[in-house]
């Protein structure tokens, strides 16, 4: 280490002082919060959580702003995340004008809307759009294995996803405007767009964004996109292509119908608590290609600006902004089903099922007409089980989103143990008569009112234990895939072996039943009199009495 020779003295006065203290107030304000001029300064995962893009998806898009200069105000790149930022983080102009170091959020606001339509005219037609796909793309790249299983008949038909989302906005002074944007539905301000997707996720268009009101339900929007011909929909669309919907979409069947396009839609209980065996399993085959468009709407709101409220003053743009970040989703997002090719093996099981009655129902009212079944309470844990896998009750369920839903009937099914308070237990019914007969009675998770009876028939000796199942819920009866409350059953005694588990993770949303507040509850014969309550006064002041006497002693 250099020893210095002598220490120099350094004397300032008070401009330079001053002037030191300027310097350094420059040198910070100068420095950027996010230094988007620097294609190096950030890494990749904070440009994905800052513009929702990687840092070379960021790069790619900003090819597409040909148009667009640099200024003194802002670069493009800064221009470019600026938008991104606020669509993804849904932050004001306000704060991205602080974050970005820019003079005012006006300046924000101009270099939003440079942005949006230069994306508009020279990214989103690339990317999204009838125009921008051809039949046969979507055939061979977007049409899943399990779409065509379960849903076509002929070659070359296209299976097509339709959903409306939502919107949320702020309640307008206009009257008329906020009688058209309120939705009886929701309850809520909104406007809604309609989102058309193919069977593995890619979204093709985006309709609208539409008001909220009657007139504009889902099937009253299809309908007018439809005859219009929005987007030159009926020119890229053939006889006998397949249109997926759910049941709010029931009044324009018949229009879709006259276009000679077909329909696939969940089916309907016509005041019956449950759907027979075959309107069940047709019910299952939408289910299993429908769930693509809930993932696009999920992938969307994950973009805070569409998540939010929106305000008014954004609305008139509000479509645009969702074209381009659709557009982006469709460039550099995964799509729902990575590859189309997956699932044929249970596609083709799932067809050789459809006609298939429900064997153990027939069984059980056949019992119950022969003899009186008595069923027995036990915990879980003392019932013989055979042994089940993950694999094998995903097999039978065809998916994983029973199996996420049985976890929770589970949580809500244990009760405190009449052995052991500190101990929660698992109740199940046996029969007596019948040691291959295991049921349970499942909460609803819609109605406090409504229980459903999950029954299941077993045989340790075959390869496949399961033999049967049935359960009062309004799906209950499918052999194409079971229900939760089925899944559920099958998961704790089978898979989970009865084991009840000893701890939650902090944040698991059974520890908000603890965190908030519940109004007491009082019986009808409590407090049911004025002396009642008075009497209740009187007792609260002697104790306010006592403890004033304890404190002066």
């Amino acid at each position: 280490m250099i020893q210095p020779s002598k220490l120099d003295d350094l004397i300032l006065n008070g401009d330079d002082v001053k002037n030191l203290m300027i310097d350094f107030r420059l040198t910070i304000n100068s420095s950027k919060t996010f230094d988007f001029d620097n294609p190096s300064s950030l890494d990749d995962d904070t440009y994905k959580t800052i513009t929702g893009l990687s840092r070379d998806n960021f790069h790619d898009v900003l090819g597409h702003l040909t148009t667009m200069n640099n200024s003194n105000v802002r670069s493009v790149r800064v221009a470019l995340a600026v938008f991104l930022t606020k669509l993804r983080l849904g932050f004001s102009n306000r704060v991205l004008a602080c974050l970005f170091h820019l003079k005012s959020k006006r300046t924000v606001s101009r270099i939003f809307h440079q942005v949006r339509e230069a994306l508009m005219k020279y990214f989103v037609p690339l990317n999204l759009g009838f125009q921008h796909i051809t039949r046969d793309v979507v055939l061979n790249y977007h049409q899943t294995v399990i779409a065509t299983e379960l849903l076509t008949n002929e070659p070359d038909q296209i299976v097509l996803i339709a959903d409306g989302t939502y919107l949320y906005c702020q309640k307008s002074s206009n009257n008329e405007f906020q009688r058209r944007t309120y939705s009886n539905h929701k309850h809520r301000h909104l406007i809604k767009p309609m989102i058309i997707t193919a069977s593995n996720g890619y979204i093709l268009s985006v309709l609208g964004p539409f008001f909220a009101n009657s007139s504009n339900n889902d099937a009253a929007i299809l309908k007018h996109c439809l005859l219009n011909n929005e987007q030159q929909i009926l020119n890229w669309l053939r006889d006998d292509d397949i249109l997926v919907l759910d049941r709010g979409f029931r009044d324009v069947v018949n229009t879709l119908t006259r276009l000679r396009l077909q329909v696939a839609m969940p089916g309907f209980l016509h005041n019956q608590k449950q759907f027979s065996p075959d309107e069940a399993n047709r019910t299952r085959f939408v289910t299993k290609t429908r769930w693509v468009v809930e993932s696009v709407n999920g992938k969307i709101k994950n973009w805070k600006f569409f998540a939010q409220t929106l305000q008014n003053t954004s609305l008139p743009f509000a479509g645009n902004c969702l074209d381009i970040v659709c557009a982006l989703i469709n460039k550099y997002y995964c799509p729902a089903i990575a590859n189309i090719q997956d699932g044929q093996a249970i596609a083709a099981q799932m067809r050789e099922m459809w006609k298939a009655e429900n064997a153990l129902e027939q069984h059980l009212r056949e019992l119950d007409q022969g003899e009186t079944l008595r069923w027995s309470k036990y915990n879980a844990a003392m019932c013989l089980f055979p042994s089940l896998t993950e694999d094998d009750v995903r097999n039978l369920t065809f998916g994983s989103y029973q199996i996420k839903m049985a976890k929770s009937y589970i949580v809500d099914h244990l009760q405190q143990s009449d052995i052991n308070e500190e101990q929660l237990e698992f109740v199940v019914e046996l029969c007596g008569e019948h040691d291959d007969l295991v049921r349970a009675r499942f909460q609803s998770r819609h109605s406090n009112r409504k229980k459903y009876i999950a029954t299941v028939r077993f045989n340790e000796k075959n390869e496949q234990p399961i033999t049967g199942w049935f359960c009062t819920c309004s799906v209950g009866g499918r052999e194409v895939g079971m229900c939760s409350h089925i899944t559920a059953l099958l998961w704790h005694i089978g898979v989970e072996r009865a084991m009840v588990p000893t701890s939650t993770h902090p944040l698991s949303a059974s520890k908000l039943l603890t965190a908030i507040d519940d109004n007491m509850k009082l019986s009808d014969d409590e407090y049911n009199s004025d002396n009642d309550i008075n009497d209740l006064r009187g007792t609260i002041g002697t104790a306010n009495a006592t403890n004033d006497t304890e404190l002066d002693w």
